[in-house]
């Protein structure tokens, strides 16, 4: 989840919507990718962070009751690999190009862990690396046009979390998105209140809106991740919405 401080309470957005902005801003990307490829590729990037039920996962309230902002750590030795199960079987069953993007992805994220700290996630990422060998090969296709789509899903992915976490400056100052799949560093700012602008330009339309939803849960505690699914499921759904402008 990905989780804010508000003037209410809590401001709560699912990782599913922020991975539906992320395909809405990669819909929106202007790549030379044939429709056999491009149409999984952001199918996985809409669906990258899918596998649990966030709500309901321990995971996501802190000992102190409060829900857990993706980014801050459990401090549990072990990781849990519910979600990374989940979602490849999930990307499996729908294509190899699925699967393949979705498994490098999870080696993104663990790319800077110790190992030796944690045997079983060290087993599970070698048997991802070997995977992902056996999809190239089937697919016929080289690990640089593999690298090339995966810095496509990346770079929509941070355009998301950016957006999502409030990240974007105000007043014209520029801050670095993440590096394009042609291997530019791309900068956004925002123009005006809620109008996003990227140097370089790299869409098909020179306009064009798009939207997280979210809820705020007015309690700061909660004594079991139960209670916690119970409140966000009454609480409203409320939408940001964005207009990035040339």
């Amino acid at each position: 989840m990905i989780v804010a401080s508000h003037q209410k309470g809590w401001k709560i957005i699912n990782q599913r919507s922020h991975g539906l902005l992320a395909a809405m801003i990669a819909y929106q990307y202007d790549l030379d990718v044939p429709n056999e490829m491009i149409v999984p590729t952001i199918i996985a990037i809409a669906e990258h962070d899918d596998g649990v039920a966030e709500t309901l996962a321990n995971k996501n309230l802190t000992e102190a009751g409060a829900p857990r902002h993706f980014l801050v750590n459990d401090e549990s030795i072990k990781t849990d690999l519910t979600q990374q199960y989940n979602v490849m079987e999930k990307a499996t069953a729908k294509s190899q190009i699925n699967a393949l993007l979705t498994s490098m992805h999870i080696d993104f994220i663990y790319s800077d862990r110790k190992e030796g700290e944690d045997k079983k996630l060290d087993a599970y990422i070698k048997d991802q690396a070997k995977n992902r060998t056996a999809i190239l090969k089937h697919l016929d296709i080289d690990k640089d046009y593999a690298n090339r789509l995966y810095r496509f899903v990346e770079w929509c992915d941070a355009f998301s979390l950016l957006i999502c976490m409030d990240k974007i400056q105000p007043e014209g100052r520029k801050m670095e998105v993440s590096e394009s799949p042609d291997g530019v560093m791309s900068q956004t700012f925002y123009k005006s209140e809620k109008v996003i602008t990227v140097e370089p330009w790299v869409f098909k339309n020179d306009t064009f809106k798009v939207f997280y939803e979210y809820k705020v849960v007015e309690q700061l505690h909660f004594d079991s991740v139960e209670e916690f699914d119970e409140v966000c499921k009454n609480a409203i759904v409320q939408r940001e919405e964005f207009t990035f402008s040339k």
